[in-house]
């Protein structure tokens, strides 16, 4: 919602009708179980163990099990992946700014 302009106030009151989670639009679910089921493939650097990114090869491998991304064509895959790279990203900010 905040990648599309959305005010945080009405952020806030999403989160609020949703028991604190926003509504995931049905073209983002897949998108959205990708992250989820890959929440253990990320990269690590330095000394105090900073999150860099997601391992792509693991994540490739685990998405290769789900069904539905089997199902995509090679256009689909190709706007999944862009998703997914927007979640990394947001994810990304949000632990540089909290650390």
């Amino acid at each position: 919602m905040r990648l599309a302009g959305a005010p945080q106030d009405v952020i806030d009151q999403v989160i609020k009708q949703n028991n604190g989670a926003p509504e995931i639009q049905p073209a983002n679910l897949l998108i959205t179980r990708l992250f989820f089921a890959c929440a253990t493939q990320w990269n690590y650097a330095g000394m105090s163990g900073s999150r860099t990114g997601l391992n792509y090869g693991a994540v490739d491998v685990r998405a290769a099990k789900i069904p539905e991304y089997q199902a995509l064509d090679l256009d689909d895959q190709e706007w999944l992946w862009e998703g997914l790279q927007q979640m990394e990203a947001e994810a990304l900010k949000v632990w540089q700014e909290k650390d």
